[in-house]
């Protein structure tokens, strides 16, 4: 049972009772945490929306089944799934955790690198907002592709967090928060955003996280922490299993940055061995290897927009024909994305030869 929550006036003399009540509808509360998570958020701190109603498909390229209340990302790069639902809808017992467990099944499965980044950029340009400052803005100074590669390696390695937001969260809900919480690698809450309103209108807002226990959140910060992982252990874990062309196109990778006097180093979040070049403003990363389709090669366009050479989207469709050129058709035709082919194209020496001549120019000119 909630009580009336009594506020003060800053002079002293006046005071305003604040009511219990219910939210007006659900799209009221899905607009308020769009524009203020903060009312939702735990100890991850500051959240960037990412998207309202975020589109899930159950296959791969496939277009929205599901959608998604919200989608938010932590500053350390976790992807927040937020559903929202009022108490008066019977949903909220059971039905919204299947739901929500078949978004992060399939979008986890299916989701390509590089599509929240797309999705990110896509929303904020929609509301006339530039995506490159609201992510400057949230960030700070870390650097976009880093963020946005520990992103896309939590989404696909399932670290990820699932939050139920209502403004009364069922015991029948509460319980099974904890035991999802308990049992699984990705994090489990839920947030009671109790309601209150003054007789003039004022709404005032009481969150309550559960599911977030000490225990819980000790053995899963222990569980985040990935260990030190050298190159060939990388391939031998990642790519042996692909296959022994896969392998042999591995090292041809490696060689090929390696003789453009680049690194090919693991990424922090272990997903990718990653181009690594030294330019004037910073390090550059314009190709990656990933396991993904059973071993490829993706050029990161997601990166290279933000650099000014590569800012308009011409410079990076050029970049994008001569690649198909080379290699043959790619994942994606996104320019803001990670469009990718097989690895073991480049096991024909002609066809290395015009990626490396490709990557030296592109490398040059990151460096002007």
């Amino acid at each position: 049972m909630r009580n009336t929550i009594y506020t003060v006036g800053a002079d002293g003399k006046s005071l305003t009772a604040m009511r219990p009540a219910a939210p007006r509808n659900e799209d009221f509360m899905q607009g308020l945490v769009a524009l203020y998570p903060e009312i939702i958020a735990d100890s991850d701190g500051q959240l960037l929306l990412i998207r309202r109603e975020q589109p899930i498909s159950d296959q791969l390229d496939g277009g929205g089944r599901w959608s998604l209340d919200h989608l938010f990302v932590t500053r350390g790069g976790v992807p927040v799934l937020v559903e929202i639902k009022r108490a008066v809808d019977t949903r909220l017992r059971r039905e919204v955790v299947g739901q929500m467990l078949d978004y992060a099944a399939n979008g986890s499965a299916f989701w390509q690198a590089g599509r929240i980044a797309e999705s990110f950029a896509q929303s904020a340009a929609r509301e006339g907002r530039d995506p490159d400052e609201v992510l400057s803005a949230f960030l700070g100074d870390i650097p976009a592709e880093e963020f946005w590669s520990q992103v896309d390696a939590n989404f696909s390695a399932g670290r990820i967090k699932m939050v139920f937001v209502a403004d009364t969260i069922p015991s029948e809900l509460a319980r099974i928060v904890e035991f999802l919480n308990e049992q699984m690698k990705a994090d489990v809450r839920a947030v009671e955003l109790s309601w209150f309103e003054s007789s003039a209108g004022v709404t005032a807002l009481s969150p309550r996280v559960i599911g977030e226990t000490q225990r819980t959140q000790a053995e899963k910060s222990g569980r985040g922490l990935l260990s030190h992982i050298s190159r060939d252990e990388w391939i031998e874990n990642r790519l042996s299993p692909l296959g022994a062309e896969v392998l042999q196109s591995a090292d041809a990778f490696i060689s090929l940055v390696e003789g453009l006097g680049g690194l090919a180093v693991v990424t922090s979040s272990q997903g990718s061995i990653m181009s690594e070049f030294e330019t004037p403003s910073g390090k550059f990363y314009p190709l990656r290897l990933t396991a993904e389709r059973k071993g490829s090669v993706q050029m990161c366009f997601q990166y290279l927009q933000y650099r000014p050479q590569f800012a308009e989207v011409g410079a990076r469709k050029s970049i994008y024909d001569r690649l198909v050129a080379i290699v043959g058709p790619l994942s994606t035709q996104s320019l803001t994305g990670f469009p990718s082919f097989d690895v073991r194209r480049i096991l024909n020496q002609s066809t290395r030869s015009d990626l490396r001549d490709l990557l030296s120019e592109v490398v040059d000119r990151a460096r002007v």
